[in-house]
């Protein structure tokens, strides 16, 4: 009995800490410029949010309203999503364009799974 109290709050426990999204940026750039034009060179953004599938239905993902958060059952961990939480924050840090996004999209093929979305762009203005 004691065991398998012991697997269910293991797993309770993983399922806590399994979707996750964050934002991270750079804006120490040593005078170095992040594009060939004009423009003045703001930052780096890089976001990531993954969560656990069940074959293609969300179980928890990270919340890319509440960065840091998890979403319950809800389909967040899209390249579409996560292109609007970049392009957001470069917006929130004074850029009016992003340039050279680049992306990653990592889907999982098992009954359970990890799907994770990756972006990075450069921020200019």
């Amino acid at each position: 009995m004691i065991k398998k109290i012991s697997a269910l709050c293991l797993i309770a426990t993983l399922f806590v800490f399994v979707g996750c999204s964050s934002v991270q940026t750079a804006q120490k750039l040593n005078d170095q410029k992040l594009t060939l034009g004009a423009e003045q060179s703001i930052g780096n953004i890089n976001v990531t949010n993954w969560g656990l599938y069940l074959l293609w239905i969300p179980l928890i993902t990270g919340d890319n309203e509440n960065i840091g958060s998890v979403a319950w059952f809800k389909n967040t961990v899209t390249l579409e999503d996560v292109v609007g939480v970049a392009t957001k924050k470069a917006k929130e840090m004074g850029a009016t364009k992003a340039v050279d996004m680049t992306s990653m999209v990592t889907p999982g093929c098992f009954l359970f799974n990890i799907k994770q979305v990756q972006v990075s762009v450069n921020a200019v203005k």
